[in-house]
C-alpha cells in the first residue's frame, strides 16, 4: 500500500525537522520548564534515526513511479542525517578532549 502522491515523504520530513528543532530547546528561556528544555536533547538521535529509516522507505516505495517528487523523502533523509551526525561528532568529540585532559 502506498502513499498517495501529494504525501509521500512527508513524515520523513516532518521527523527531520522536528530532530533538528530539538537543537535548539536548551536555549529555550529559563520560564520554560527544565524537562521541556532537556529532555528533547534525548531524542533527537532516536528522531533522526526514524527520519532516515522512513525517508528511505518512502524512496524505496516511489521508486519506478514517473513524476513523482521525491524531494521531502530526500529533506527528511539529509535533516534526520544531521541529527545523528552532530550529536554523535560532539560527543566523540568531548570524549576526545576529556581523555586528553585527564588521561
Amino acid at each position: 500500500m502506498t502513499a498517495p502522491q501529494g504525501r509521500a515523504g512527508t513524515c520523513s520530513l516532518l521527523l527531520g525537522v522536528g530532530a533538528v528543532a530539538m537543537f535548539g530547546c536548551p536555549w529555550l528561556p529559563s520560564a520554560v520548564s527544565w524537562w521541556i528544555r532537556l529532555f528533547p536533547v534525548y531524542l533527537i538521535v532516536p528522531v533522526g534515526i526514524c527520519a532516515v529509516v522512513s525517508g528511505v522507505g518512502a524512496l524505496r516505495d516511489m521508486q519506478g513511479e514517473e513524476g513523482v517528487a521525491r524531494n521531502r523523502a530526500r529533506a527528511g533523509i539529509v535533516l534526520g542525517s544531521v541529527a545523528i551526525v552532530v550529536p554523535v561528532t560532539v560527543v566523540t568529540w568531548a570524549c576526545w578532549v576529556l581523555s586528553d585532559t585527564y588521561g
